[in-house]
């Protein structure tokens, strides 16, 4: 995707709350980008910023004689933080005149596309989610019929996701889609694999490797991706150490380094509520642009632990049972996700009058703008009792729910 005019670049220094300023700025009409203190300054020159603004937590880690060296305007921000001042800063000293907007945006990202794929085709991994929606729209508006996309069923899937997602699409958009059951194939793959980054990483392999085997059939060399910016932003280390990664991204850090494709995202610099912006505009449907995010891994980061076939059926049952009376009391569309976690613990309990030692799901409920940060629901006791009597009662193998009430951060949005 081509550079943004305009962008000022903010280090970051260790702070938690570093998108929430970023986003505090864009939304003033400045672009603005989140970058590790580590980035070399030739990986920064390259975003040819027209600022910078360096981002501590409180214990400031690098001298501001570093910085200038880079040749541009450069302010700094504590453990206090003033919008108002940093947009003052982008104006009057980076000359930003605050023209960036949403509106332009489609135009210039089917420019870029057209440009990056030329005569060839691309094939798209497609999930039915909002991310992958709206760029198979861009893609579909700058190459047409060139376009392929592709809907995995890895068998981590919701319960009836396969058909609704295909009907849905098939009725709403008039593009090459190609159903592919791979369920089997992941499954076995993620056996035995309780590791969250290892199971990220085997999806995320296994996903390339499946759109590889389509892309031969179609010749198409492009791959094109729903990545947006907290993914990339939560799958790069802060400090360069691995172990600083929050979690690596099934299409960020899961995918292989020998990647055979010339990957096409052009919301990849987009925040969740940005890229809801665009499919309104693109006219998408409300099924599409309305639904809860879902995670690309799926349900293979709501259960927790080693999938067992067993296991990711209780899930994908109590799932359906919290969205099923999330709709029926009128509170789907008051929260930004709301969902099932299978816990790998057993407890003791009661159930049709004997004793049972059974799993535990939780129940997660958010409401956040764009994934950064995320504050708990405090859905009615009513409606989380209802939940956990269906859930205890029709879903065999489950004997307790608890509730998560952990906001972002400390927690993720997503167990693992």
């Amino acid at each position: 995707m081509k550079l943004t005019p305009e962008t000022v670049v903010l280090i970051n220094f260790g702070r938690n709350d570093i998108q929430k300023l970023a986003r505090g700025i864009r939304d003033r009409g400045i672009y603005t980008m989140v970058m590790p203190y580590t980035t070399p300054v030739e990986r920064l020159k390259a975003e040819k910023p027209v600022g910078l603004i360096l981002c501590y937590d409180g214990t400031p880690r690098a001298s501001l004689d570093t910085f200038k060296k880079v040749g541009l305007p450069v302010t700094t921000v504590d453990s206090e933080a003033d919008i108002a001042a940093l947009v003052a800063f982008c104006k009057d000293s980076c000359g930003c005149t605050c023209s960036w907007k949403l509106e332009t945006f489609i135009d210039e990202a089917v420019a870029d596309i057209r440009a990056q794929v030329g005569n060839e085709r691309v094939v798209l991994g497609l999930s039915g989610g909002v991310d992958s929606s709206v760029v198979a729209a861009l893609i579909h508006k700058a190459i047409g019929d060139r376009l392929t996309c592709v809907f995995v069923n890895h068998g981590l899937l919701r319960k009836n996701e396969p058909e609704m997602v295909q009907e849905v699409f098939q009725r709403n958009f008039k593009m090459n889609l190609k159903y592919i059951d791979a369920s089997d194939r992941f499954l076995d793959k993620l056996a035995g694999v309780d590791d969250p980054e290892k199971k990220r990483k085997i999806i995320g392999k296994e996903f390339i490797d499946v759109f590889a085997e389509a892309a031969r059939e179609i010749n198409a060399p492009f791959l094109g991706q729903g990545t947006i910016y907290p993914d990339i932003l939560e799958s790069i280390p802060l400090d360069g150490n691995p172990k600083g990664v929050i979690k690596s991204h099934h299409n960020v850090g899961g995918l292989p380094p020998d990647l055979k494709f010339k990957l096409v995202e052009p919301v990849e610099r987009l925040f969740k509520d940005e890229v809801r912006k665009v499919g309104r505009m693109l006219g998408l449907p409300s099924e599409m642009i309305d639904r809860h995010p879902f995670p690309g891994p799926s349900l293979g980061v709501r259960h927790v632990g080693a999938i067992a076939r067993n296991t990711l059926a209780m899930l994908r049952e109590a799932d359906a049972i919290v969205t099923e009376e999330l709709v029926k009391a009128g509170w789907y569309h008051k929260t930004w996700q709301t969902f099932a976690i299978f816990v790998p613990v057993r407890s003791t309990g009661i159930k049709n009058g004997c004793r049972s030692y059974d799993n535990v799901i939780a129940i997660r409920s958010i409401n956040s703008v764009d994934a950064v940060t995320a504050e708990i629901v405090r859905l009615p006791w009513e409606l989380l009792e209802t939940m956990s009597k269906r859930i205890t009662s029709e879903v065999d193998g489950i004997n307790r729910v608890v509730y998560d009430i952990t906001s972002k951060p400390p927690a993720t949005i997503e167990w693992e």
